[in-house]
């Protein structure tokens, strides 16, 4: 709706950039707190965790250009202009996933008990990075009429201006902030290492499965007709993380251990 916070003489501040930042500032804060309660080296784990945002970044802004290229081929210089909107989620994560493998082994970090840890951290930052969308028009919905309808008038605005659309980047950022306070309500309830972030995996792809129904914005030809690319990776994401429950489940229960967790992976 604000696509530019304000313009200090030549510089402008746009408002998806700050609210990317304080996602960022707010993820990062959750996963320092979260790490001694885990036995976990804070310092290791704010380290890492900033290589895996850049990583993540990188990934995002690669698989946005891939999806939308056109804006691009007549000023490319402009694909480093992320805080003007345009974050692939599942690029960053395909970027960011096997460099937190790779790093966690590197620094002796058990892997699954990190996962735990930067879960709600990731969360809390998606759900800001979402407003961020709202406030940029990007990954506008499709029109509606309805009472919430929310309607893009700045010329600066990524969304089609002057009709009624579906806010699906507040339906995305609710869900977000509830899986956060899920997460957290979960946190001291786990009985495996690992659960935390595959009950976010689940809940967050099963999310954005459903708003996808109203988003309006090119992501891709559907695939066989049915379902986005980004519906599809919802998709996977979920399914997958269910898995890994059951799996995780099972393999506590066979080991019958006394403290509560699985060993850490």
């Amino acid at each position: 709706m604000f696509p530019v916070l304000f313009k200090i003489g030549p510089l402008t501040v746009h408002t998806y950039g700050v609210m990317v930042a304080l996602g960022m500032a707010a993820g990062l804060v959750v996963m320092y707190r979260l790490a001694p309660k885990d036995n976990l080296d804070a310092e290791k784990v704010l380290s890492l965790a900033l290589w895996l945002i850049l990583a993540g970044l990188i990934g995002a802004r690669l698989a946005h250009v891939a999806l939308s290229p056109g804006p691009f081929l007549a000023q490319p210089w402009r694909i480093l202009f992320i805080w003007e909107g345009g974050l692939a989620f599942y690029g960053g994560v395909i970027a960011a996933v096997p460099l937190g493998w790779w790093l966690a082994r590197r620094r002796g970090l058990p892997l699954l008990r990190l996962m735990d840890v930067a879960a709600p951290g990731l969360a809390l930052g998606q759900a800001f990075g979402r407003l961020g969308c709202f406030s940029s028009g990007d990954s506008f919905g499709k029109p509606f009429d309805g009472p919430w309808a929310v309607t893009f008038t700045d010329p600066h605005s990524v969304a089609p201006q002057g009709i009624g659309l579906h806010p699906t980047q507040l339906y995305a950022s609710g869900a977000l902030f509830l899986i956060f306070l899920v997460l957290l309500w979960l946190w001291p309830r786990r009985r495996f290492s690992g659960r935390i972030f595959f009950v976010y995996g689940l809940l967050h792809g099963a999310a954005r499965l459903i708003v996808e129904q109203f988003r309006g914005d090119w992501r891709g030809e559907p695939i066989l007709g049915l379902i986005t690319p980004t519906g599809l990776f919802a998709l996977g994401m979920a399914v997958l993380s269910l898995l890994a429950l059951v799996w995780l489940s099972y393999r506590r229960r066979d080991r019958n251990r006394g403290d509560g967790l699985a060993p850490s992976a």
